[in-house]
């Protein structure tokens, strides 16, 4: 059996998300038809997520452990804002979010703040764009592969890391996540029992 390169499985999941969260040329009409009126208030919705953001002491402490300015967190945030109202979700689209998460890992962003972040940056921009439901929808939809896409790097990067480092399979390693979360759920049936 072939495995897959890194290319397929990200792309694989760019065409699975799009069809399981229903997107198609209603989505990205909407969302391109909203870019004008969240490019207006972009400003707005980034400070609100750079502020909700740097609350969380780990996620600030990361960047100043790294050195990191906050204008390259407002850079990350506006990078995320583009590519939600101004991709396709093409095979180009979804390559620019692997390479864009791929570059959060490097930095050491964890996947608890990538989900957190996508969240805080969904709800501000509902919060200042005024959508209507269809609109609210696209945001859902945009949101949720943005969200995948992303996350699909998360796992990659694991499954490189187990097979480089201990010569795991993808397999391999998917039974060892189904038996430590059997194990896992075992032991919290007990504590709460």
């Amino acid at each position: 059996m072939r495995l897959m390169s890194l290319r397929e499985k990200i792309l694989k999941n760019g065409l699975y998300s799009s069809l399981l969260l229903g997107i198609n040329n209603q989505t990205k009409t909407s969302l391109h038809d909203m870019s004008h009126m969240v490019n207006s208030s972009r400003d707005e919705i980034v400070h609100a997520c750079m502020y909700s953001l740097l609350q969380d002491s780990e996620f600030a402490g990361r960047f100043r452990e790294r050195g990191l300015e906050p204008g390259y967190v407002r850079g990350i945030l506006e990078n995320i804002v583009d590519e939600m109202f101004k991709g396709d979700f093409s095979e180009e689209h979804t390559l620019r979010i692997a390479r864009m998460t791929f570059d959060l890992i490097r930095i050491g962003i964890p996947p608890r703040m990538l989900i957190m972040l996508r969240f805080i940056l969904s709800q501000e921009i509902v919060r200042h764009s005024h959508s209507n439901s269809n609109q609210v929808k696209a945001i859902i939809q945009a949101c949720g592969w943005l969200l995948s896409n992303m996350m699909e790097s998360y796992f990659t990067i694991d499954e490189e890391v187990f097979a480089n480092s201990l010569g795991i399979t993808s397999g391999s390693y998917d039974r060892l996540l189904k038996l430590t979360a059997e194990k896992i759920y075992r032991n919290i049936d007990k504590e709460l029992a």
